[in-house]
């Protein structure tokens, strides 16, 4: 309350006496100093009846530092940027402008956070620079990938807050980085190129399909990977066939027979290319450092899948039936190693080059999986119900059941681990086919009784003569047979026959007592194949 106005009103009240300064009697002082503070100092306070204006909210911004440039503007305007180093002297500093930049590279991670003194912060609208909208969101941080498109380039991001009451923080904040684009880097899917280890050789040998496989990765963000280059033997500008930047595998067909090599590399947004990478590549010795396309020959094809006969006596011998039943040159041959193509693709159509299919698997009792042909099973499928024909010859079950060929069941044909010479191999269809043990077979080998139902065609082709004088089998298991299966009401798939007896051990043939083995593979192809 105003002095005047306290004056007029205390006069009033206490009229008469000594009047001081303020008018008052001096036997009245003390009231009056008391009415005085009570008047003029408690009750004076603000007119209430004024609304408060709000408080808008507020915004911050945090990013992490990783590298810094130097930053200046020259005589034309233009923004000129020097990396970790200082520029160059002929360059023109504004003194105004130098400054130091956080340089990154296009994949940013931001964190904000925002705080309202008169509310609380509902969610956030944020914009780069590249942006034509603002976005809304309820999160506090954000991983992003700026659109580089240059070798160096500069993108600003703002964002504000948004309160309980909708109103935006008025001055968003805002960062501005220098982004500089990073090379992607390629390199070949791990295993997905042949180890020495397992071929048991140096080179690698395909037919004439070869499917590559990769991983690209760019710090900038994979999506920033435009283009994936090939090139077979030479590295020349046209040589290069170029691929989709998330395309991870390429399958060559078709490749001419020799000793080839094959190139790879990648290109980002920004037009940065990665390193070449090869193969053969004489810098990764763990890999088959020869690659070889062997030509497609005849329509029989032999598959080795026998890696411990190292001096291929098993493969000769196959390679001299057929010799003999076709002539040179008339069939080929596939030696697998311990491992098959990284590719399911590769080993169909290696597969799928020929009519025929001779596939003959270890000599030993170890483990099935020890044996590729379980790997492969898809393939092998594919094959026959795309009407291929196979002959296989596995020597250990561990499973009763095989897709690509059903039995009903199993059984030991010598627990003892021994099958003695002279055991009889009976053919029902024809007794000059008949075959006998010729030298001892010391692994566990089976008798089997194929699935009825599961063939359209099924023919006993050899079973065990009638067991003798220590012999455990009952009956006349059978050892060897031929199943087809019906794939439409009008197409039978291909022919499959298994035998269960080795017919080599790698040091000698096993089933030659009565006349060689080739009679059964004459029988096959004038026949069934």
């Amino acid at each position: 309350m105003p002095i005047r106005k306290c004056y007029l009103l205390n006069k009033t009240l206490f009229g008469g006496g000594k009047i001081t300064p303020l008018g008052i009697k001096l036997k009245n002082l003390k009231l009056f100093i008391l009415l005085f503070i009570l008047s003029c100092g408690r009750w004076e306070y603000e007119d209430q009846s004024e609304l408060l204006r709000p408080n808008f909210p507020e915004t911050y911004l945090s990013l992490v530092a990783i590298d810094t440039i130097f930053s200046s503007i020259d005589s034309l305007g233009n923004i000129i940027y020097a990396i970790n180093e200082e520029p160059d002297s002929g360059y023109v500093w504004d003194t105004l402008d130098q400054a130091f930049t956080t340089i990154t590279t296009s994949r940013q991670e931001l964190h904000w956070w925002g705080e309202d003194r008169d509310g609380d912060i509902m969610g956030y609208e944020f914009k780069w620079n590249s942006d034509s909208i603002w976005t809304y969101t309820t999160k506090e941080s954000g991983i992003f990938y700026v659109p580089i498109r240059s070798e160096l380039d500069v993108f600003t991001f703002e964002i504000k807050s948004i309160d309980n009451d909708g109103n935006p923080d008025s001055t968003p904040s805002k960062i501005t980085l220098p982004i500089r684009n990073s090379s992607p880097e390629i390199s070949f899917r791990y295993l997905s190129n042949p180890l020495i280890t397992d071929l048991g050789s140096d080179t690698s040998f395909t037919f004439p399909t070869r499917t590559f496989i990769w991983d690209a990765y760019d710090q900038d963000g994979n999506e920033t990977i435009t283009d994936v280059f090939y090139a077979m033997d030479d590295t020349c500008d046209a040589c290069w066939v170029v691929l989709d930047g998330d395309v991870n595998s390429v399958t060559l067909r078709e490749i001419n027979p020799g000793s080839r090599t094959f190139f790879l590399k990648c290109r980002d947004i920004a037009g940065a290319e990665s390193e070449i990478i090869r193969f053969p590549d004489i810098s990764r010795p763990a890999d088959a450092q020869f690659w070889i396309v062997k030509p497609v020959l005849g329509d029989i094809l032999i598959v080795d899948d026998y890696p411990l006969d190292n001096a291929n006596n098993t493969l000769s011998w196959y390679a001299s039936l057929l010799d003999t039943l076709l002539g040179p040159d008339q069939y080929s041959y596939w030696e697998i190693g311990d491992e098959l193509p990284y590719s399911s693709t590769d080993v169909t159509a290696n597969l799928n080059y020929f009519k025929t299919v001779l596939w003959y698997a270890a000599y030993n009792n170890t483990s099935a999986a020890d044996d590729t042909y379980n790997q492969a099973e898809a393939s092998i499928v594919n094959f026959i119900m795309g009407g291929g024909n196979l002959f296989i010859n596995p020597i250990d079950f561990e499973d009763t059941t095989f897709t690509w060929f059903p039995l009903d069941s199993l059984v030991t044909l010598n627990p003892s681990g021994r099958l003695l010479p002279n055991k009889v191999i009976e053919s029902p269809i024809d007794s000059t086919l008949n075959l006998s043990v010729s030298h001892l077979i010391a692994v566990k080998v089976k008798g089997f009784w194929p699935s009825l139902l599961d063939f359209e065609i099924l023919t006993e082709i050899y079973h065990m003569a009638d067991p003798q004088e220590n012999d455990t089998w009952v009956g006349n298991p059978t050892v060897c047979s031929m199943g087809q299966y019906r794939v439409s009401p009008t197409q039978l798939s291909g022919k499959v026959v298994i035998m269960t007896l080795p017919l080599h051990d790698g040091y000698r043939p096993k089933l030659q007592g009565n006349g060689s083995a080739i009679k059964l593979f004459n029988y096959l192809f004038e026949n069934e194949f």
